[in-house]
């Protein structure tokens, strides 16, 4: 009986140690660029881009050209924590839009990073 007793303690000690683990976790700027938004090359100036989407990430300058970086990552973890045995997976999703400007401010070209498919059902409005 005492054995019985010191295996069920233990069983209930190794369960109480053993958990689960599952986060998320947003980072960067808010992708606004995923609105519907009305950017023409050539026409849309950076104080339009700045207005319409707010500060981006990161300001580049190459050459003559200003080139605005905004990302947006979302990063999802789940897993398994034993006390003998650990599982974890992680999947980090990148959003991002690029905006080139010449040396007048003058929208050169734009772009936008494909949506991945858990990216976007994650960030329904």
């Amino acid at each position: 009986m005492k054995k019985m007793s010191y295996l069920m303690l233990m069983l209930l000690l190794l369960t109480l140690l053993g958990g689960c683990v599952n986060y998320n976790r947003d980072s960067g700027v808010e992708n606004l660029w995923r609105k519907p938004q009305s950017f023409a090359k050539g026409e849309t100036n950076s104080q339009q881009v700045l207005a319409a989407l707010g500060p981006p990430s990161q300001v580049l300058a190459v050459g003559e050209q200003t080139i605005y970086y905004y990302l947006k990552e979302q990063v999802t973890r789940e897993g398994l924590i034993l006390l003998i045995y650990n599982e974890t997976t992680e999947v980090s999703v990148f959003d991002r839009a690029i905006f080139i400007f010449d040396q007048t401010g003058v929208l050169i070209d734009f772009s936008y990073s494909k949506l991945a498919e858990n990216f976007a059902e994650n960030n329904k409005d």
